[in-house]
């Protein structure tokens, strides 16, 4: 008998982010982990594998990503701010599987993401 979990319902799902503020420079570093977790119901009694096999349910595969920020408050420039932001550092793919992981069904590769800007606030006490 199947008794999946809920939809988008991970056995370990964490967070762990650590902050640095001081002076002009204020800075961000996440980590967040995903176990797999089901996408969508598919499996019917009797298919071919059984419930791990290519015609079960569909699963996001585990997932663990590094983030980070850090923003640069310029003196003397009236609430001018440098920032960079960085996602995925550790270039972590994302996707789906069907039953299990040996029946693929689709795999995204977005490497990292960088953006870097200023930032203009009318309100010198904000940092």
């Amino acid at each position: 008998m199947d008794s999946p979990a809920l939809l988008r319902q991970a056995p370990n799902n964490w967070n762990f982010d650590t902050t640095y503020d001081k002076g002009p420079i204020s800075a961000r570093l996440g980590l967040t982990h995903n176990d797999r977790n089901i996408f969508a119901y598919n499996f019917q009694d009797g298919a071919d594998g059984g419930i791990k096999g290519p015609n079960g349910d569909v699963y996001y595969y585990p997932h663990t990503q590094v983030d980070a920020q850090v923003n640069y408050r310029i003196p003397h420039a009236h609430g001018v701010h440098a920032i960079v932001s960085m996602l995925n550092l550790n270039n972590e793919v994302f996707g789906f599987y069907q039953g299990s992981e040996q029946f693929p069904i689709q795999r995204e590769y977005y490497s990292r993401t960088i953006a870097v800007g200023l930032r203009w606030t009318s309100n010198p006490e904000v940092k």
